[in-house]
Order: C-alpha cells, then sequence, then structure tokens
C-alpha cells in the first residue's frame, strides 16, 4: 500500500515538473519571438520603489561623509579632541563597516536580503544615538561602530539585491542609484552643516547626528516590508519557483520573467552537479571565493576596482574639504563650508550623468574616461595646494580643482564601480564576493582618512595629492587590462563570460566576444557549459 502511494506521489510530481518545463518552454518561445530589446526586460514598478528603498544606506553614508566634515570641527572643541581622535572618529566607521561587510555576506546567505535591511537600519539608528548623547571620545567611538556595523551590512546587501531584482537593460541605472544616494546624503550633510553654522558646538554637532532619524524610521516603517526577497536567493531554496516567477514578473517584467526564471534555475542545477562531481557538496565556506577560476577572476576584477576607488584619495577629498581649502588659504569656517557644499552639489550633478550613461556607453568606457579625469585633476589638486604652502594665492583654482575632480569620479568611478561589484561575481559565491569587495573598499576608506591629516604633514597636502595621482594612474592600467565589457548582459551571460577567460573578453560595447569553446548558447541565447 505505502509502494502505491509513492508511486502515484513520484508520478504526480513528475507530471509537475512536465508542466512547469513546457510553460517555462512556452515563456521562453514567446520570448524569442519578440524583438531583441525586450529581452532585456521592461522597468517595472516594484524594481524602481525597491532600489529607492535599500538606496536609503548609501544616502545614509553620504550624510555621514557630509556632515562630519563640519561636525568634527564643533565636536572636537566641545569634547577636546586630539587630532589622532579626530582622524579614529572620521576613519574608525570605514573599519568597522568593513567587519559590517564580512558579516553580510554569510548573513545574506542564511537570512535573506529584507531582514538583513531591517536590521542594518536598527544598527544604524542605534549607532546615531549613542554618537548624539556621548559625552566623550569613548562613546563617540563607540557610537561610530555600532553605525558602523549598520553601514556595512547594508552595503553588502544592497548592490547585490539591487543587481538581482533589476532587468538586464536597466541594471546599470539601477545600481548607479547607490552613488546617488550617497552623494545626495553628501550634499545633505553639507547643507545641514550650513544650516547649524550659528548653533553652539554642543546643540550644533548633536543635533546633526539624530536630524537623519526621522526619514529612517519613517522608511523602516512604511517602505522596508514591501520590498520583495531576491529570486536568485528564493531558488537556492526548494519550493520558492512560484514565488520567485512572481518577484521576477513584478520587476523585470512578463516577457523577461520566464526565461530569466529558467536561466537561474539552469546556472543552480550546473553548480549542483558540479558539486556532486567534485565531492563537495554542502561545501559552502569562504575557500570558494579563493578556489575556483571563475570566483577568483571575478575577485581580482570586484575587489580591484573597489579597493582603487577609494585609494585615489577621494574620502580625503570630501572628509577633509573645510582642511584642504584651509591649506589653500580660506581661512572662514563659513566660507570653508560653504565652498565644501559647492563640492557636494557638483558631485551630485555629475552622479545623474554618469547614471544614464552607463549602459548607454558601457562600464569600460565610462570608467577608463572618469579615471584618466580623475588622474588629471588631482595633479592640478597637487600643484595647486603646493603653490598655495609656497606663498602662493590658490584658492580659487584649488575649488575649481575639487569640483573637477568631483565631477571626474561621479561620472564614472561613483556609479560603475557599485555596478560592476554587482554583477561581476557567480551566483555560488555572490554574496561573499560582493561582501569582500566592500570591505575592502572601506578598509581601503578607512585607511586614507585616518592618515590624510598624518600624510599632509608628512609630504604636505601637496605630496599627498600627487601619491593619490599615482594610484589613480595605476588604477587606469589595472582597469583597461582586466575589466570586461558587460553591459546588457544578463548575470548569467556574465558568469559564463569569466569562464571563456580574460583573452575572450568583450573590451567594447560594438566588440564582438570570442565564444570559448567549453560554453554553448541555452535556447533563450545564454552562454552556458557545455555537457
Amino acid at each position: 500500500m505505502r509502494r502505491g502511494y509513492v508511486e502515484r506521489d513520484s508520478m504526480a510530481a513528475s507530471d509537475k515538473d512536465v508542466r512547469e518545463d513546457e510553460e517555462t518552454q512556452e515563456m521562453i518561445s514567446s520570448m524569442e519571438m519578440e524583438h531583441p530589446s525586450k529581452r532585456g526586460g521592461s522597468l517595472e514598478w516594484l524594481a524602481i520603489s525597491s532600489v529607492m528603498t535599500v538606496s536609503i544606506f548609501a544616502g545614509l553614508l553620504g550624510y555621514d561623509i557630509g556632515v562630519m566634515a563640519g561636525a568634527l570641527l564643533p565636536m572636537s572643541r566641545d569634547l577636546s579632541f586630539t587630532s589622532t581622535q579626530e582622524e579614529i572618529a572620521v576613519g574608525c566607521l570605514n573599519f568597522v563597516s568593513a567587519a559590517g561587510a564580512i558579516g553580510g555576506g554569510t548573513m545574506y546567505n542564511k537570512l535573506g536580503a529584507v531582514k538583513c535591511v531591517k536590521i542594518a537600519v536598527v544598527l544604524y539608528a542605534v549607532g546615531m544615538l549613542v554618537i548624539a548623547a556621548s559625552h566623550s571620545f569613548a562613546m563617540v567611538f563607540l557610537g561610530r561602530v555600532i553605525v558602523g556595523l549598520g553601514v556595512g551590512l547594508g552595503f553588502a546587501i544592497c548592490p547585490q539585491y539591487i543587481a538581482e531584482i533589476s532587468p538586464p537593460a536597466w541594471r546599470g541605472v539601477l545600481v548607479s542609484c547607490f552613488e546617488i544616494s550617497i552623494n545626495l546624503g553628501l550634499c545633505g550633510g553639507y547643507l545641514a552643516n550650513l544650516v547649524f553654522i550659528d548653533v553652539s558646538d554642543s546643540p550644533r554637532w548633536r543635533g546633526l547626528m539624530l536630524l537623519p532619524l526621522l526619514p529612517t524610521a519613517l522608511i523602516y516603517v512604511i517602505n522596508v516590508p514591501k520590498l520583495p526577497e531576491s529570486p536568485r536567493w528564493l531558488l537556492k531554496t526548494p519550493g520558492n519557483e512560484a514565488l520567485a516567477r512572481d518577484v521576477l514578473v513584478r520587476t523585470c517584467g512578463e516577457t523577461a520573467a520566464g526565461p530569466a526564471l529558467a536561466d537561474i534555475k539552469q546556472v543552480i542545477a550546473q553548480q549542483n552537479a558540479d558539486e556532486e562531481n567534485q565531492g563537495d557538496r554542502g561545501k559552502k565556506g569562504w575557500s570558494q571565493l579563493f578556489e575556483e577560476p571563475i570566483a577568483r577572476r571575478a575577485l581580482l576584477i570586484g575587489a580591484g576596482t573597489a579597493f582603487f576607488q577609494q585609494a585615489n584619495g577621494s574620502e580625503a577629498a570630501v572628509y577633509y574639504v573645510p582642511q584642504v581649502l584651509k591649506a589653500a588659504g580660506v581661512e572662514s569656517e563659513r566660507d570653508q563650508l560653504g565652498a565644501a557644499a559647492v563640492v557636494g552639489l557638483c558631485k551630485t550633478v555629475f552622479i545623474t550623468v554618469g547614471q544614464f550613461s552607463v549602459d548607454r556607453y558601457g562600464r569600460r568606457v565610462m570608467l577608463l574616461s572618469s579615471i584618466a579625469s580623475v588622474t588629471a585633476a588631482l595633479w592640478l589638486l597637487a600643484y595647486c595646494l603646493g603653490a598655495a604652502q609656497a606663498g602662493g594665492s590658490a584658492a580659487g583654482l584649488t575649488l575649481f580643482a575639487l569640483c573637477f575632480f568631483m565631477a571626474s569620479f561621479s561620472l564614472g568611478m561613483g556609479p560603475v564601480t557599485w555596478v560592476v561589484t554587482s554583477e561581476i561575481f557567480p551566483l555560488r559565491v555572490r554574496s561573499k564576493g560582493v561582501a569582500f569587495s566592500m570591505a575592502a573598499n572601506r578598509i581601503t576608506s578607512g585607511t586614507v582618512a585616518m592618515t590624510f591629516l598624518s600624510l599632509s604633514r608628512w609630504l604636505g597636502a601637496g605630496g599627498a595629492f600627487s601619491l593619490f595621482a599615482c594610484v589613480s594612474a595605476s588604477h587606469f592600467v589595472f582597469t583597461y587590462f582586466l575589466l570586461p565589457e558587460t553591459r546588457g548582459k544578463t548575470l548569467e551571460e556574465i558568469e559564463a563570460a569569466l569562464g571563456a577567460g580574460s583573452t575572450r573578453y568583450q573590451r567594447f560595447v560594438n566588440d564582438e566576444e570570442v565564444a570559448s569553446p567549453s560554453y554553448e548558447a541555452n535556447r533563450s541565447g545564454v552562454p552556458i557549459r557545455a555537457p
């Protein structure tokens, strides 16, 4: 009797699988009849609203950068900080956020994106409350540690989440919203400093710390509960196919949902088969990121791009705008903060241009042209600050160089970095790869922020920016030889291109990508490993 039930259950399951396969095939066939431009999917409201919600973490970090540029001055006077304590108060958040990012890589696999977002929001709010209530350097440090954990977790989760719910044709624009949010937050921080400029020291910096908590609470209560889970995370667990299909339809459109679902399932099935053949089923640790050839190649590109984004001194240019302008001869604190707001506004305006160009001109063109301009701006900034130290008057030219630097950064290096790190990693290691890249980015940022004042005392402000210019030139070489063009590709296509090897990369948008003999296209045009 039991055997009969088992046979009937097996037949029912088989019939169900056949029906699902037939439905998928019908959707793929209908998709192939559509114009090729529709294969990238349509931009649905759920994708837009979800991106806007999770980008809050980028805005919070941007606000922190902008507001600390002005709040550090009254905070230091009120709590009697030394210069070393100032550097630690600024830079420690980035180091701690690196730890939060590493933890986020593991938490995402276990909890999913939505729960991680909720945890990150709570950590940020608690940390800002601790800072606002501080009466010593130790309490400020503790608050910055808690905020850093929340920011790091958000940085590890959000770009990957945006990439996984975005239609391929719109992925560059949507992931770039992360960088736009950083710049909007940066401008908000600079403007808040100007608004509070006439308030006495203690209520001034404490009020600046409390200011972002109200919008954060509203987003947590109203928007976060509406977030859909990533369809790729859902499909890792059996029984979630219907839910994953629904999310794909509501974020990418009906036309793209079926083929996308089939491609994701095929990639997961291939990965499971590889694990069985290698005898390492259940092996989910960080070692995958360093042992598998495709993962190592992706790690070099993703983590390297994230590292160079901060190694050129961009964090110093925004955290220490008042100090840089003071070195150029601007003595008034009001003028310093006003100039900082101009720099932040310039950065924000140009990031919108970069956002809508990344999917038009491609990742490589935007990034390489941006790096070249940033390098030139850094040499100009180094010259201006060197001339000021030699007794020349270079305040106006220094402000222009800062704006030129920020504009160049925002056109490519800002948005493209997040796009590359969120899309370059294979599915099985994506959460860990993005987390590792974000950790590298935050550690580099913290190192720059915590050493810039000391570096300026040692080399002079001009010498410090000359060093950053040399690093930026190295970034150009790295990008030219290692970064493939990924515009318009699905995440599964990018994974297949990495498997083909660097000699077969598509270098620019109009280039023909060389096919690998070990890969073939599936029915929706996605390269997969040949049997």
